[in-house]
C-alpha cells in the first residue's frame, strides 16, 4: 500500500552501495560477484538497488521465487540464484523466468523441469539446508543421471564467518575444499560471503556473495571503516511539551524525568521497525545533537528527552544512520545482528534513492 502521508523517510544512497561493492572487489579481486538482494535488498528497495548495481555484479541471489520474479519484471537479466527449496508448485517458474534453482536434497532432481539450471548446496556446518557430506557419491550419481538439468554451480554457507578468529570457519573451509574435488567439472564454486571474504584469508573460489557488505556493514561485531552505511532514516517531531522532574513516560512508566525540561514525541515505533527491546537505549539526532529516547517504545511513537532545549514541532529527526546511531549500534544494543535491524524496517515510511 502506498503511503500518501508517510510518518518517516528512508534515504538510500545508491552511490554508497556502488562504492562498497568496489571496496570489496579491491580486497577480493578477480572473482565473479553475486549480489544477495533478498528481503527487498535488506529494506533498501530491491528494484532500484538491482538496477543501479547490475553492471557491477555477475549474479543476483534471492530467498524465494517471488523475489526472483520481481527482479525479472524489473528487467534484470543477469543470472538469479534462488536459495530456497524448489517445489512442484514453483518448478515451472524456474523455467519460465530463467532462474537458477538450489538443489539441496535428492527429490529436487525429479521436481525440476527439463533444462533448468541449478547449483548444488552442501551443508559443511551451517545446519540449515544442504546435502550432507556423506551423500557426495549419491549426489554426483544423480547429477550425472539427470543431465536433462544443467548444473552450473556448487556452494555452501559459513556459519561463523561474521567476525575473525573462528576455528569453525577453517574447519568448514577444509571440508568444502575436499568436497569440490568430487565436482571439478562444475564451473562455479562459492562459499564466501562478505564476512568470510573480508575477515579471513581463504580460498574464495570462483565467486563471492556480497549482501550486507553492499549496504555498508560487516555482518558481525567487527566494524570496517571502509564500508559506508547506505541507509538513513528520518522523521519529524510531532509534538514538544514541557515535562516536570519525576514525570514518567510511556507504558510501564520505566523512565522518569531527572529534571524539568521538554519532551519530544516522534511518530515512529515498533510498528515501523524500532525494536521495543531497545527502549531507553537509543539516541536520535536533531540539528546535529544527540538526544536520548526515553520510556518504552510504543507501536506508533517514541519519546525523546530534550533537557532544556525547547525545539520546534516539525523539526527533522535522524533516527538511524547519518549522524545518529547506525544499524550496527542498534544490533549491539539489542544483542542481535544488523540483518534483523534492517529487514525489520517496514511499513509507513517513504523511501527515496539518491546518487544514481
Amino acid at each position: 500500500m502506498k503511503n500518501h502521508f508517510p510518518n518517516s523517510y528512508l534515504e538510500i544512497d545508491l552511490g554508497a552501495i556502488s562504492k562498497n561493492i568496489e571496496s570489496i572487489k579491491q580486497r577480493v579481486p578477480n572473482k565473479k560477484y553475486l549480489a544477495v538482494v533478498k528481503c527487498d535488498a535488506y529494506s533498501h528497495g530491491v528494484v532500484d538497488v538491482a538496477r543501479h548495481i547490475r553492471d557491477q555484479v555477475d549474479w543476483f541471489a534471492v530467498a524465494n521465487v517471488d523475489e526472483a520474479i520481481e527482479l525479472r519484471r524489473a528487467h534484470i537479466t543477469k543470472p538469479i540464484l534462488v536459495f530456497g527449496v524448489p517445489t512442484y508448485k514453483t518448478a515451472a517458474a524456474y523455467q519460465t523466468h530463467n532462474l537458477t534453482a538450489t538443489v539441496s536434497q535428492l527429490t529436487h532432481f525429479s521436481i525440476l523441469m527439463d533444462g533448468t539450471d541449478y547449483h548444488l548446496n552442501f551443508d559443511t556446518g551451517m545446519g540449515r539446508l544442504g546435502f550432507s557430506l556423506d551423500q557426495v557419491k549419491e549426489v554426483r550419481q544423480q547429477a550425472v543421471i539427470n543431465q536433462r538439468l544443467t548444473c552450473s554451480g556448487i556452494y555452501s554457507h559459513y556459519a561463523t564467518a561474521d567476525d575473525p578468529g573462528s576455528d569453525k570457519v577453517l574447519e568448514q573451509a577444509d571440508l568444502f575444499s575436499e568436497l569440490v574435488k568430487h565436482f571439478g567439472e562444475i564451473p562455479i564454486k562459492h562459499i564466501s560471503n562478505t564476512g568470510a571474504s573480508t575477515n579471513y584469508v581463504l580460498d574464495n573460489y570462483d565467486m563471492i556473495r556480497i549482501g550486507l557488505g553492499m549496504m555498508g556493514y560487516n555482518p558481525g561485531k567487527t566494524r570496517h571503516k571502509w564500508l559506508k552505511p547506505a541507509l538513513t532514516w528520518n522523521s519529524r517531531i510531532a509534538q514538544v511539551r514541557p515535562i516536570k522532574k519525576g514525570d514518567t513516560v510511556s507504558y510501564g512508566a520505566t523512565w522518569a524525568s531527572p529534571e524539568d525540561g521538554y519532551l519530544a514525541t516522534i511518530p515512529v515505533g515498533y510498528g515501523d521497525g524500532i525494536p521495543r527491546s531497545l527502549s531507553n537505549k537509543l539516541e536520535v539526532s536533531i540539528k546535529g545533537k544527540k538526544y536520548p529516547q526515553v520510556g518504552n517504545v510504543t507501536m506508533d511513537y517514541i519519546m525523546v528527552y530534550l533537557g532544556e532545549d525547547k525545539l520546534s514541532t516539525d523539526e527533522e529527526v535522524t533516527i538511524l544512520g547519518g549522524d545518529a546511531l547506525n544499524a550496527s549500534d542498534w544490533a549491539d544494543l539489542g544483542s542481535t545482528n544488523v540483518h534483523e535491524i534492517l529487514t525489520n524496517l517496514k511499513g509507513r515510511f517513504e523511501r527515496s534513492h539518491i546518487n544514481y
